[in-house]
C-alpha cells in the first residue's frame, strides 16, 4: 500500500507539534509507570505496575490478569507496556485476544498506524472470537475515517503529522488489501463507500463519486440509496462545462435525476431535482437556439426554423422557447412582406 501525502517537511512538523492545542487525538500521558517493590507483579491505580525487585515481568498468567485489569481501568499505557511483555512471550500464541487489546490500547492513545497493524493481524491471522474480528475492522474504519477527515494523529515519538486523506481511502478500498474491498459484505461497507465518495464530492472529483454512488445505489437494503442516487445525478451535472461541450454528460445528468424521481417519487430531494432538470431544459434549449441563430445569421432559413422547432417542442417553458418564437414571428412577418 502506498502511503501519500501523509509526512511534512521537519520544520513543518514541529511547528504542528508546537501548535496542535486542539488536536483531537486523546491527551493522555503514554509512557508506563512502572516501579520495583516486593512480591508478584501487580498493577494498581495508583502507582501502576509494581514489579518484583528481580524487574522481571514474572508469569505470564499473573501479567494478563493485571494488564486486562489496567486496561479496564483505562490506563492504557501501562496496560500496552505489559502487552507488548506477553506478545514478546511464548505464551503468545494462546492468546487469541492479545493483538485486539494491543490495538486497543494503540488506538487509544492516538497511536492509529500501530493500531491498523494489531487489527489487522486480529482478522488477518490470529482467528479469535467474531465478536474481536468484528471489533477490529469497525476500529479499523474508524481509524480510516480519522485520515480521511484529516484529524491528527500521534507517532511514536509524540510528535504531530497531518494525516492523509489518500491514506484513509487506501485504508478503506485499496485494490489488494482495503478493508471493504476484502469484505464486501461487512454491515458498514455501504457507510464507507458513502464516506469515501462524500468527500471525493466535496473536493471537485465528481467523475470518482459518481462511481462510489453508483456502487451504493446497487447495495440492496442501504440507508443510502436515495441520497447515493441523488448525489450521483448531481456530480454528472456538476461535470458540464457547458451544453455545447459536454451534449453527453448533460444527458447523462438528465438520465440520473429522471431515475431518481422515479425510484423516489416523494424523496427528499424532490424539489431539487426537479430545479437541476429545469436548468438542464435551459441549457439544451439554449444550445439548440445558438444553433438556429447560426442558420439564420447564413441565411439557412429551413436549417433554421428546425432547431427552433426543437427548442420549442422539447423545451416550451424555457427561455429560450420565448426567443425561439420571436424569431419565428419575426421571420413570418418577413416571408409575409
Amino acid at each position: 500500500m502506498i502511503l501519500t501525502g501523509r509526512f511534512l517537511p521537519g520544520l513543518l512538523c514541529v511547528l504542528l507539534a508546537l501548535g496542535c492545542a486542539t488536536s483531537q487525538i486523546p491527551e493522555v500521558d503514554d509512557s508506563p509507570r512502572v516501579e520495583n517493590g516486593p512480591g508478584e507483579t501487580r498493577w494498581t491505580a495508583e502507582s501502576g505496575w509494581i514489579l518484583p525487585a528481580s524487574d522481571e515481568w514474572g508469569a505470564t498468567a499473573r501479567v494478563r490478569m493485571e494488564a486486562l485489569k489496567a486496561f479496564e481501568a483505562g490506563a492504557y499505557a501501562d496496560a500496552l507496556a505489559a502487552l507488548r511483555f506477553l506478545e514478546d512471550s511464548t505464551a503468545a500464541a494462546k492468546m487469541l485476544d492479545l493483538r485486539y487489546y494491543l490495538g486497543e490500547c494503540c488506538y487509544q492513545l492516538g497511536r492509529y498506524e500501530d493500531a491498523l497493524e494489531y487489527y489487522r493481524k486480529v482478522y488477518q491471522a490470529d482467528f479469535p472470537s467474531p465478536e474481536f474480528i468484528d471489533k477490529a475492522r469497525r476500529r479499523v474504519f474508524e481509524i480510516a475515517l480519522a485520515y480521511l477527515k484529516e484529524r491528527k494523529t500521534r507517532t511514536m515519538l509524540k510528535v504531530f503529522q497531518v494525516a492523509s486523506p489518500d491514506y484513509g481511502i487506501d485504508i478503506l478500498l485499496d485494490p489488494a488489501d482495503g478493508l471493504v474491498t476484502e469484505n464486501p459484505y461487512l454491515s458498514f461497507a455501504d457507510d464507507a463507500y458513502m464516506e469515501v465518495a462524500n468527500y471525493y464530492f466535496d473536493q471537485g472529483q465528481y467523475a470518482e463519486s459518481v462511481l462510489l454512488y453508483d456502487t451504493i445505489v446497487k447495495m440492496s437494503g442501504s440507508e443510502w440509496k436515495e441520497l447515493a442516487e441523488y448525489k450521483s445525478a448531481l456530480a454528472e451535472y456538476l461535470q458540464v462545462r457547458g451544453a455545447v461541450y459536454d451534449e453527453n454528460k448533460l444527458l447523462q445528468a438528465r438520465r440520473r435525476f429522471k431515475n431518481y424521481l422515479q425510484s423516489f417519487p416523494r424523496g427528499e430531494y424532490w424539489e431539487e431535482v426537479r430545479g437541476k432538470l429545469r436548468e438542464i431544459n435551459e441549457l439544451e434549449g439554449e444550445k439548440n437556439l445558438k444553433i438556429a441563430k447560426f442558420y439564420l445569421k447564413e441565411s439557412e432559413l429551413r436549417a433554421c426554423d428546425i432547431y427552433l422547432r426543437v427548442v420549442l417542442d422539447n423545451f416550451p417553458n424555457s427561455l429560450a422557447a420565448r426567443e425561439a418564437r420571436e424569431i419565428r414571428n419575426q421571420i413570418e412577418k418577413t416571408q409575409n412582406q
